[in-house]
C-alpha cells in the first residue's frame, strides 16, 4: 500500500457522514480510535441514544452484477483490550438484498465481500441514519494487471518489462528490489498468480529477494532471470507456457 491515508467526507442523505479510506487498508487501532472520537466531536451525537434501525445496501459499480453478500460492523469506540471479535455485528449468511441491522450511535466500519467484490467504508451512525451505501473497496494499487480476455499483453513503464498473461491471472507492480544501502537489484521482479479468491491458486516470482530454492520452492531459468514457484502443478504448468517464453525488457534508465 501506499503512504498515508486520504479521507474524503461528506453528509449523505441518510445523515451519516462517510469517511473513506484512501489506502484501503485496515487501521491501527489507535489511528481508528482517535478519529472516531474527533468526528464524535464535530458532529454531536445524543449520549447513550437508542439503537437505530438502519438499512445498509451496497453500491455496486455501474454495470456490476449483483450478488449476494456478508456483512459486519465493527465499532470503532471499544476501550482499549476490548474483544472486538465479540463485539462484531455479521450476518449469519450472505443476504440478496439490504440488511436491516439495529447499531447504537457511533463511528464503524462497515464491511461485506460477495463472490467478486469486497466493500468497506466508516461510518458515523447518528438517531437521524437510515440508509448506508457502502462501495466497493478500491483495488490494491499494487495489481498491475488482471487479465480477462483470452491474453493479456502487458508493457510496464517505470521497468520497461513485458508480458503476456492467460486469462484468470493477475500480476503485481513490477519493480527493482531494494538491495540496501540504495542499491536497487538489476532485474526486475513481480509475482504472476492466478487471480482466485482465497489460498490455492498457481503463482510464480520473477527473481524472488531471499529466495532458497531447496527449501522454498524451485525455480527455473527464463530470459529475464528466474520464476520461482511453491508447487508445480498443473495450472503452475499452463500459466508457465504463456508467461515465461513472453517475458521481454525494453532498455530504458531505471526510475
Amino acid at each position: 500500500m501506499g503512504g498515508g491515508l486520504v479521507f474524503a467526507a461528506g453528509v449523505a442523505q441518510s445523515g451519516a457522514v462517510v469517511f473513506m479510506c484512501g489506502t484501503g487498508s485496515m487501521w491501527k487501532r489507535e489511528i481508528a480510535g482517535a478519529f472516531a472520537l474527533a468526528v464524535m466531536l464535530l458532529v454531536p451525537v445524543a449520549g447513550r441514544a437508542e439503537p437505530v434501525t438502519v438499512q445498509v445496501t451496497a453500491l455496486l459499480p455501474e454495470g456490476a452484477e449483483r450478488r449476494p453478500v456478508s456483512w459486519s460492523a465493527v465499532p470503532l469506540t471499544l476501550p482499549e483490550g476490548a474483544d472486538v471479535l465479540a463485539a462484531m455485528i455479521i450476518t449469519p449468511a450472505p443476504l440478496d438484498g439490504p440488511w436491516q441491522v439495529a447499531l447504537e450511535p457511533g463511528a464503524y466500519v462497515i464491511s461485506g465481500f460477495s463472490a467478486a467484490e469486497l466493500y468497506e467504508s466508516t461510518v458515523l451512525i447518528t438517531p437521524q441514519t437510515t440508509v448506508i451505501e457502502v462501495p466497493v473497496l478500491a483495488l490494491d494499487p499494487q495489481v498491475a494487471l488482471r487479465c480477462t480476455e483470452p491474453r493479456c499483453d502487458h508493457t510496464d513503464a517505470a521497468t520497461g518489462l513485458q508480458v503476456t498473461l492467460p486469462q484468470g491471472w493477475a500480476m503485481d507492480q513490477p519493480s527493482h528490489a531494494d538491495l540496501g544501502s540504495g542499491t536497487l537489484a538489476p532485474d526486475v521482479s513481480t509475482v504472476f498468480y492466478e487471480d482466485v479468491a482465497g489460498d490455492g491458486g498457481a503463482v510464480w516470482f520473477l527473481n524472488p529477494v531471499d529466495w532458497i530454492t531447496g527449501e522454498t520452492g524451485p525455480c527455473r531459468a527464463v530470459a529475464q532471470g528466474n520464476l520461482c514457484t511453491f508447487e508445480i502443478t498443473p495450472a503452475a504448468e499452463a500459466g508457465f507456457a504463456v508467461i515465461a517464453p513472453s517475458l521481454q525488457r525494453l532498455e530504458m534508465p531505471l526510475e
